[in-house]
């Protein structure tokens, strides 16, 4: 499958399974490997124009996840200092600002 031709911007994404022992939570997707083993594999067909932006205290999508996700895929990851899963509202909006003049 070839790479999606347009523009892409993920918000927090969940890329694998996590746990939080603070609130007692825990979640996994299905087949939470898949999209890291595909990426390893070289077989991720990562859109070309795409970044990610998560929060650096974001626990229900991990940050060190995501830059691994991003390194192995050649896609872009902002990691939004003091930033959880719900990012600043601020952040978002000029994000959004910016992407959609683009």
């Amino acid at each position: 499958m070839p790479p999606f031709p347009g523009r892409v911007l993920m918000l927090s994404p969940i890329v694998g399974e996590f746990t939080s022992d603070e609130t007692r939570t825990t979640f996994s997707p299905p087949r939470p490997t898949r999209l890291k083993e595909l990426a390893e594999a070289g077989q991720f067909p990562a859109p070309t124009r795409s970044e990610i932006h998560v929060g650096s205290e974001d626990w229900q999508s991990i940050p060190a996840n995501v830059q691994a996700f991003g390194m192995l895929t050649g896609i872009r990851v902002t990691v939004v200092p003091d930033g959880g899963h719900n990012l600043p509202k601020a952040y978002v909006g000029g994000l959004l600002d910016q992407w959609l003049k683009g």
